[in-house]
């Protein structure tokens, strides 16, 4: 990134610091009921799904010998005019600390990334590897399919990079 731009982004902090303060995040309740838009999309595009605490979860055989689950969220997050909501999946476990290499790795994968992103979710003991990607939130069925088979086929390539096994 090239310092004018830099020292612009680094102006505009504060202010997408307050707008992402006022960003309208869901009820947790209303998180807990799936969002009709999301089963109509996801309807529309023939795709089976469960409801998982809330969440649309579809479970995708890749090929023979592989497969994968992917969650559409049914809560979204607003920065008006955008309302975006997250599709996921996880692609590792870990015990600890995410090791140094696998993050290394992960950020030089985000570089080939046209959507979404890598991911580590640290927990006390265990950290998660996860592929996810934003979708606006009234995204039509096509669009969400899209999204969705990109974050499939991203989760399952590394999941099997990484350890060769199909746990997720």
């Amino acid at each position: 990134m090239s310092r004018p731009i830099l020292l612009r982004v680094l102006a505009a902090l504060p202010l997408l610091l307050t707008a992402a303060g006022v960003a309208r995040a869901q009820d947790p309740a209303a998180v807990a009921t799936p969002d009709a838009r999301v089963g109509v999309a996801l309807k529309g595009a023939q795709l089976g799904f469960l409801i998982d605490e809330g969440d649309y979860r579809l479970d995708y055989k890749v090929d023979e010998t592989r497969s994968q689950r992917v969650w559409v969220a049914s809560g979204t997050t607003s920065l008006p005019p955008l309302e975006v909501r997250d599709v996921w999946s996880v692609a590792a476990r870990g015990k600890g600390p995410v090791p140094a290499d696998l993050a290394v790795h992960l950020l030089q994968e985000n570089v080939r990334m046209v959507l979404g992103a890598w991911q580590v979710n640290q927990g006390k003991d265990e950290y998660l590897v996860v592929f996810s990607a934003q979708v606006a939130a009234d995204a039509d069925a096509a669009a969400l399919r899209e999204v969705i088979e990109v974050v499939m086929y991203s989760a399952d390539r590394i999941e099997k990079e990484l350890s060769g096994t199909d746990a997720f």
